[in-house]
């Protein structure tokens, strides 16, 4: 199984997603380089729905590192 790095969580509703991010976990994602931070100062994460909502936050989606790009063009 792959190594993630997970930032928060978020939950899915009739009009969007609400995602709640871990300043500290972010932050250290950005000094230990597994975010980058782009010259506009935006940093690309991922959120990933769950095969099932989280019985106890009531989560629908994790936010996490995105994987690494591969070399391939798709």
């Amino acid at each position: 199984m792959e190594d993630i790095t997970f930032l928060g969580s978020a939950w899915s509703d009739d009009y969007g997603i609400s995602v709640a991010i871990n300043y500290d976990k972010l932050q250290q994602a950005i000094t230990d380089g597994k975010l980058e931070v782009n010259k506009y100062g935006d940093v690309r994460i991922r959120v990933q729905k769950l095969k099932e909502a989280n019985s106890k936050s009531k989560a629908t989606h994790y936010v996490a590192v995105p994987k690494p790009k591969s070399d391939s063009p798709f």
